[in-house]
């Protein structure tokens, strides 16, 4: 299979999870409270689940890292919980979630698994929301307060470091459209948001490059995003849309500014300008992690308000759909990577840092049938090859380790390469586990 792909010898393979959908352990070693399990409390996960318990990956993780090793994955990325680290998301660090990070990063450098850690994956310690979270410019601030503290406790023996993941779907989802935490609506909290967050990304990378970090990115989900017809009105519309998704988040750390030409309703954002911004924004990371998982098809609208333009459902397009309704498209991945390596004009590494996809899955006998895991994986991996031969893609996470808490769909939507039995916890390596072992030569 090696041949097959033809990838560098030097390629990076590795699996991820994150702190929130797997840790548990909520109420352990003084871990403050976070908007998550605040958001669980109003009833708006699917089913009424709880990352309470999770995986238990919090006393759980030397085997779980015991099974990365069998995959034959050699990194591995996680998330920090801010409010295990800062319980009110301010002040000293606290010692019992400190020493948990500490075993963590020891056992997997034990085991010969190079650490990546996520600074951010969307656990706002929920007494800074108290005060407005992202849409308090104060946050900024203490997010890099934060930082300092992860770089102090691990940054002698941890290399790797994402700043933060996907913010454009933390800020829309959380604080546009109310469907993550914290459930807040509309653009009066999307665009402080959403400037605070790209402050934050900015100064974290260079804060944490001066403070000695050797390998410090972000990393950004976009989407493919294809006009529904020829009409100029719809590839007009396309356009907004790529703009609002995929630039956003991005632009402004490359120096591009915000698309407030043709994102009128984007100008409002110069409420929370404060002098120096511009220069804030900007930052050169060490590599860029691009996650992508579906694309879109966009039809005009005039009706829809500030971008005027509607995404068409998959399955009313009569297309294969995953568990949480995205569109089937081995392309997307590739086609947002020609785009992106151009726009971002150098030659900056690229890592996939995420790459996965869920299906409903009923497993009544092993083993795990889950081929349509190994399918989309090959034709994914498959059309990379190019971009892999040819341009500065330097590795892949798959995503994820195992079947974990997916947010506001709670446990309906299994990632895992490794099934969960949430009853049991037992894992158990599902045929997509055993494809990437053979894929690996293991």
């Amino acid at each position: 299979m090696k041949d097959l792909y033809s990838f560098p010898h030097d390629f990076t393979w590795g699996a991820g999870i994150s702190a929130y959908q797997t840790e548990g352990g909520v109420n352990a070693g003084g871990r403050g409270v976070s908007i998550w399990d605040e958001f669980e409390k109003k009833k708006s996960i699917r089913n009424k689940h709880s990352a309470s318990v999770a995986c238990d990956f919090y006393n759980r993780y030397a085997s779980d890292l015991r099974s990365v090793k069998w995959l034959g994955l050699s990194h591995f990325k996680t998330s920090i919980s801010w409010p295990r680290i800062q319980p009110s998301g301010k002040g000293n660090i606290n010692k019992a979630g400190a020493d948990f990070y500490d075993r963590l990063t020891d056992e997997m450098l034990e085991q010969g698994i190079e650490p990546w850690y996520v600074a951010y994956h969307w656990d706002l310690p929920a007494e800074l929301q108290k005060k407005g979270g992202w849409t308090n410019r104060d946050t900024v601030f203490r997010f890099l307060d934060y930082c300092d503290l992860c770089f102090g406790l691990l940054g002698d023996r941890v290399n790797n470091w994402i700043v933060m993941n996907e913010p454009l779907v933390f800020v829309g989802a959380g604080y546009f459209m109310g469907i993550h935490a914290p459930g807040r609506r509309g653009m009066n909290n999307f665009l402080p948001a959403l400037h605070h967050v790209n402050l934050a990304n900015a100064q974290g990378i260079k804060n944490l490059k001066n403070l000695g970090a050797k390998h410090v990115g972000t990393a950004h989900s976009f989407a493919s995003i294809h006009p529904s017809t020829k009409l100029d009105v719809d590839i007009k519309a396309a356009n907004r849309v790529h703009l609002a998704i995929n630039q956003s988040f991005i632009d402004p750390m490359l120096g591009y500014g915000y698309p407030t030409e043709k994102l009128p309703f984007m100008k409002k954002i110069e409420r929370y300008w404060e002098q120096n911004d511009g220069q804030l924004l900007l930052a050169s990371p060490d590599f860029w992690g691009v996650q992508v998982y579906t694309r879109e098809i966009v039809k005009y609208a005039w009706w829809m308000p500030y971008i005027q333009a509607r995404i068409i459902s998959a399955k009313s397009r009569k297309k294969i759909v995953s568990s949480i309704g995205q569109e089937v498209y081995y392309p997307a991945l590739s086609e947002v990577l020609d785009w992106f390596i151009q726009h971002k004009a150098s030659d900056t590494p690229v890592y996939i840092t995420e790459c996965g996809i869920s299906m409903q899955e009923s497993f009544l006998e092993q083993p795990f049938d889950d081929t349509y895991r190994i399918e989309y994986y090959q034709n994914v991996l498959e059309t990379l090859k190019p971009h892999i031969q040819n341009s500065n893609v330097k590795g892949l996470f798959y995503w994820s380790l195992m079947d974990n808490f997916e947010w506001a769909e709670g446990y309906f939507a299994p990632f895992g390469l490794f099934h969960v039995d949430f009853k049991t916890l037992k894992r158990t390596p599902k045929k997509s586990a055993e494809w990437v072992r053979n894929l690996l030569g293991q």
